[in-house]
């Protein structure tokens, strides 16, 4: 049996390090920050999407942001989709100058957030936009945003995510474990792979999609990360999604250390209910097509996994040790790369992550509470992979309170 075990955990622990391998190789490529697309005359048309289910206390900010960015507004419309709202969202929404959808749901209706844009989408012409932007009710964005959007479609990209900030990074050390880990992925994972030339991800806001796009794919997402899952749908048909540096939007992080584990659970629900339905439909293209993005998208789903397998093995590693300790010869997996080049890595990592916050960020907090605040977000994010994985036909979605009501000036001179 424990032949078997370590026969087990040793092709587990192969498969590891080539996957992390990966990972640090590609991030290599992420300190070379990516040239903008060129210039072009606002000419693009738009539609701002912003779902929202009783946000009254950020949704007014939002809206004046919106509704002030640098095009013309005669070039773009902003539509709240008031979601079963039982608040003033609606009210505030329209008084600050926003289209409102209300929308009610039936007895028996599915809930949440990808139902809620599907409906919407449903009641507006696609046609009469270019592009189809999203963002949540917690938002805010740079006055660039859409002057940004119009390059791209000009350039003929098809998806486009935005650089991924934090409104509150400063407030506690729980939205500091967001922020740090949403700076160093922007770098280490956005940048470097739309350096190499290979799909980026979708944050689930500050996205934009061609609208052509949108309505040869529809808007099929049903899953706890809906964006994931259209981001997945689009790479299926050829369309990779792309990094846009040059603006910027905000995302105000839960304080509650008990908000944030809600938060993150759907996420990872949501992560492995889209990696089991689209995982081998990636592997099976790239296998027959050839095409490195599509491999790439299957080893980003993967992740979910790599989290579970990575505490199993910490698990395996310290019962081994204590076996040892007392006087049992047992080895449960052999280790694959000597201690020192661990620690190695772990060194490169660190400077790597000051590079990274020098580079795009304007942040108080030094580098000895930022990166105790990546691990702890990525340590955090273990048992939640666990737990998501049995519980990933969980689909009920629960909502994040937002509390941080700021203008755009205030969040992006955070650090000043």
């Amino acid at each position: 049996m424990l032949k078997v075990l370590y026969g087990f955990n040793s092709l587990l622990s192969l498969l590891m390090t080539t996957v992390v391998i990966y990972w640090l190789a590609i991030s290599f490529f992420g300190l070379r920050t990516p040239k903008p697309r060129p210039e072009m005359p606002p000419s693009k048309r738009f539609l701002i999407l912003v779902p929202a289910h009783d946000e009254e206390v950020v949704i007014g900010a939002l809206v004046d942001n919106l509704i002030t960015l640098d095009y013309p507004r005669e070039l773009y419309d902003v539509y709240v989709i008031a979601d079963n709202c039982q608040d003033d969202t609606a009210a505030i929404a329209r008084a600050r100058g926003a289209k409102v959808l209300e929308h009610f749901y039936g007895i028996g209706e599915p809930k949440g957030k990808p139902y809620a844009i599907a409906w919407a989408l449903r009641q507006l012409d696609l046609d009469a936009y270019d592009g189809v932007a999203f963002f949540d009710a917690d938002n805010l964005v740079e006055r660039n945003f859409l002057a940004v959007m119009n390059n791209h479609l000009h350039a003929g990209d098809r998806l486009m995510q935005c650089y991924l900030d934090t409104k509150n990074p400063n407030d506690n050390w729980v939205t500091l474990t967001y922020a740090a880990a949403y700076y160093y992925m922007n770098r280490a994972w956005q940048v470097a792979k739309t350096n190499l030339g290979l799909p980026v991800s979708i944050g689930g806001t500050g996205f934009c999609v061609d609208a052509s796009l949108l309505q040869e794919i529809g808007w099929q997402a049903r899953t706890l990360t809906e964006d994931l899952e259209f981001q997945m749908q689009c790479l299926l048909t050829g369309v990779k999604a792309v990094w846009s540096h040059e603006t910027r939007i905000y995302d105000e992080k839960p304080l509650d250390f008990r908000a944030s584990i809600i938060q993150r659970l759907r996420w990872a629900r949501g992560h492995w209910q889209v990696c089991f339905r689209y995982f081998p439909r990636l592997l099976g293209s790239f296998f027959c097509k050839g095409d490195v993005g599509h491999l790439d998208g299957a080893i980003y789903l993967l992740n979910s996994a790599q989290i579970v397998a990575g505490l199993y093995l910490t698990v395996c590693s310290i019962a081994q040790t204590l076996l040892n300790n007392l006087g049992y010869a047992v080895a449960l997996f052999p280790q694959i790369m000597p201690g020192y080049i661990v620690f190695l890595l772990i060194v490169i990592q660190f400077v790597y992550m000051w590079r990274c916050l020098k580079l795009d960020t304007k942040l108080s907090s030094t580098l000895m509470f930022i990166f105790p605040a990546l691990f702890l977000y990525n340590i955090i994010y273990m048992p939640l992979f666990v737990w998501g994985l049995f519980t990933c036909n969980d689909t009920n979605w629960r909502r994040t309170q937002h509390v941080r009501s700021l203008q755009v000036h205030q969040v992006s001179n955070l650090g000043d």
